[in-house]
């Protein structure tokens, strides 16, 4: 297959995962926060669902991203800047993704503070892994 497709094919791809961990981590953010509210066990279960789909999509953009990149890890210039930050958010993601999959819904406040800190380091490795990836594709 040509790189056209893949490259679209990871246009596209790329977007369900960040757009869901970021939701994920909003829902999960208020079902944190809003200690007492009705809507607490909502939110939290609403950002499970979020960050078990989001990890699961993530292999998606990955695999895409593998084959535009022609099966190289790392690169250089851009790429090897993209995939720095790629990686670590990639293994964040399916490890919180996991986690969440496995203790389920309902976790002891300390614990979920602890992922929740670690949401937010995915989410921002992210960020700057589509900074460096949208520096690609527009041929900086």
């Amino acid at each position: 297959m040509n790189s056209i497709f893949w490259s679209r094919l990871h246009g596209g791809a790329t977007h369900f995962p960040i757009a869901l961990i970021f939701a994920a981590a909003l829902f999960d953010a208020l079902g944190f926060f809003l200690r007492g509210s009705h809507r607490q066990h909502q939110f939290k279960v609403l950002g499970y669902w979020l960050a078990i789909l989001g990890a699961l999509s993530s292999f998606g953009a990955v695999f895409s991203g593998l084959a535009l990149s022609k099966w190289m890890v790392g690169g250089s210039g851009l790429v090897f800047r993209h995939h720095l930050f790629v990686w670590p958010a990639f293994a964040i993601i399916v490890a919180l993704g996991t986690w969440r999959g496995l203790v389920g819904p309902r976790t002891s406040r300390r614990a979920f503070a602890l992922y929740l800190t670690s949401m937010v380091i995915g989410c921002a490795l992210i960020s700057v892994a589509g900074f460096f990836g949208g520096e690609m594709l527009l041929g900086r």
